[in-house]
């Protein structure tokens, strides 16, 4: 079977899932997202596995929304971005107060070491030193040739941000300074979340 065949096959059945979600957007939009997510289901299921193994395609498995695929990568940006777009809805009150919040965290000015400490802050500090470990992993794929490197790494931190997304009322965190540390975490996992998809030649769609 050609490449293109099974990216039919993949769009179709994407489509399908679209259209019972966003049934009332427009086709062209409809159409992008099933074209990004078949996509991002066949190149991630091809790289995934290391080079020496032998690959037998499942349908099924690679467009599923749950377990290592790209669409539950994908699917983890448009939370991220769900949550980012969100706040100011949800909370305008709060929108002022956040921009100020995160530029003190860039500055320096808010002491984030204390939303680390153990035990209540492991999750936390795990979640930001994954994030941070993305070059570790791309250089360790480069050296290595194995692509799947960077598809794992993708998947460890979309489920770690799953886990944390569940854990932490992020929007309504009353402590404002720590409500702009979750939010700025979240950011960062957005950023490298896209990155590694991006190296991997997977669209991060706005919504699914």
């Amino acid at each position: 079977m050609k490449a293109d065949d099974l990216i039919d096959r993949l769009e179709a059945d994407a489509r399908k899932e679209v259209d019972a979600r966003h049934g009332e957007e427009p086709e062209a939009e409809r159409a992008a997202i099933a074209h990004a997510i078949a996509v991002g289901a066949l190149r991630y299921f091809l790289l995934r596995f290391t080079r020496s193994t032998v690959i037998a395609f499942d349908f099924e498995d690679a467009l599923n929304f749950e377990g290592e695929t790209g669409p539950y990568v994908q699917y983890a940006v448009v939370r991220v971005n769900g949550i980012l777009r969100k706040g100011a809805e949800k909370h305008p009150e709060f929108e002022s107060v956040d921009a100020a919040n995160l530029l003190r965290i860039e500055r320096g000015e808010i002491d984030v070491a204390r939303f680390l400490a153990a035990p209540a802050g492991d999750d936390l500090w795990e979640l930001a030193l994954l994030a941070g470990s993305l070059d570790a992993r791309v250089a360790a794929a480069v050296e290595a040739h194995e692509p799947a490197f960077v598809a794992r790494y993708a998947f460890d931190l979309a489920q770690a941000f799953n886990v944390f997304y569940h854990k932490h009322h992020i929007l309504s965190e009353e402590d404002a300074e720590k409500r702009a540390f979750l939010l700025r975490l979240t950011s960062l996992v957005r950023e490298r979340l896209v990155t590694a998809l991006g190296l991997l030649g997977i669209a991060a769609p706005e919504r699914m």
